[in-house]
């Protein structure tokens, strides 16, 4: 009788240990907290672990995390995830929640407007067009992503396009120049128009085919990038960069709009809140970089060719004249107002 007693007593135990490893959420817990806790978002981005666009989405994950509790955001580098225009699709269809990338334009071609040449020269412009409060671009490529389901949050800013070279460019201070050298473009009209008007022989590539085209000497140059990308992605090959403002180049920090829509109103300020507090950063790195890069260049033997203001208003000039006429159609009715708004 004692030894079948203990055995009761121990089997009791055994049963409640069961029940208090294997239960629900304690008295304390909520059933929001538990339903919080199931929320993980992805957050993808196209370059390497440790560039600058890791180290920003994982500020601004870490500042969203750090505000809303139970929230985890993932981090896909180096296009895990896919290339930009098929992460931007995903971002629509709500497979991913966000993205710090590149603006596709395979859905609506006007998106390319925010990389049109010489829209602005200068970071003072740049701010001022381009900024997620008031800025004139910003605003249509918000109003358009809408469309594709996505929610805009802020513009990151990377850098004012340069042309790097493995032959020495001729006539670089005269937009009527024939420059002596064929480059690589992307694969728009407004790219092509604005090379081949400025004096460059032009092949359109896609980005992925550059490396080879310019170690085969198919092309020897690449139009299309800054400093930034050019020595992160060809510094072995890059002879000669020539800084001449050509576009301004960002990436856009953007969610899923049902992920957006599924916030409350105090995450969805937490949200918007992160998102111009890394604005802001970029901006001031994008700044710092472009001298960063310069003499990274400089310091490996490569001779960087910064233009005079001067120079720079006479490429300006030259190309809102003769070649802003050329692509206007390529970006439909938003380009009247966009440059009326910069010539203002």
């Amino acid at each position: 009788m004692k030894k079948r007693t203990i055995s009761l007593m121990l089997a009791v135990v055994l049963v409640m240990a069961c029940l208090t490893g294997c239960g629900g959420p304690s008295a304390g817990e909520s059933s929001n907290t538990s339903a919080a806790q199931q929320r993980v978002w992805k957050l993808s981005h196209m370059r390497a672990e440790g560039t600058d666009n890791d180290n920003l989405a994982h500020e601004f994950a870490d500042n969203v995390m750090g505000q809303i509790d139970g929230l985890q955001i993932d981090i896909y580098a180096n296009n895990q995830l896919g290339d930009y225009t098929v992460v931007q699709e995903a971002v629509g269809l709500g497979e991913v929640e966000l993205a710090l990338a590149s603006m596709s334009n395979g859905v609506d071609p006007t998106l390319s407007v925010q990389i049109a040449p010489y829209l602005v020269t200068n970071w003072d412009e740049a701010q001022e067009f381009y900024n997620s409060t008031d800025g004139v671009i910003y605003e249509y490529i918000r109003e358009r992503l809408v469309e594709q389901n996505i929610k805009l949050l802020a513009v990151i800013p990377k850098y004012f396009g340069a042309i790097m070279t493995t032959e020495e460019a001729q006539n670089i201070d005269d937009p009527t120049g024939n420059k002596g050298v064929k480059i690589r473009v992307p694969q728009m009209n407004s790219f092509e128009s604005f090379a081949s008007s400025i004096g460059f022989q032009t092949t359109p590539l896609p980005s992925s085919d550059a490396f080879t085209a310019l170690q085969t000497h198919v092309v020897d140059g690449f139009c299309g990038g800054g400093t930034e990308s050019y020595w992160n992605d060809y510094r072995e090959i890059v002879k000669y960069v020539y800084c001449m403002r050509t576009h301004m180049e960002n990436h856009w920090l953007y969610m899923s709009m049902d992920t957006w829509n599924s916030l409350s109103a105090d995450e969805q300020a937490i949200i918007t809140q992160a998102a111009k507090d890394l604005e802001s950063s970029a901006f001031d790195l994008a700044m710092s970089n472009e001298e960063k890069f310069n003499n990274l260049f400089e310091e490996n033997g490569v001779p960087v060719y910064v233009p005079s203001d001067e120079v720079v208003e006479t490429y300006k000039e030259y190309v809102r004249t003769n070649v802003w006429p050329q692509i206007a159609s390529e970006y439909g009715e938003v380009w009247d107002q966009i440059t009326a708004a910069i010539k203002d």
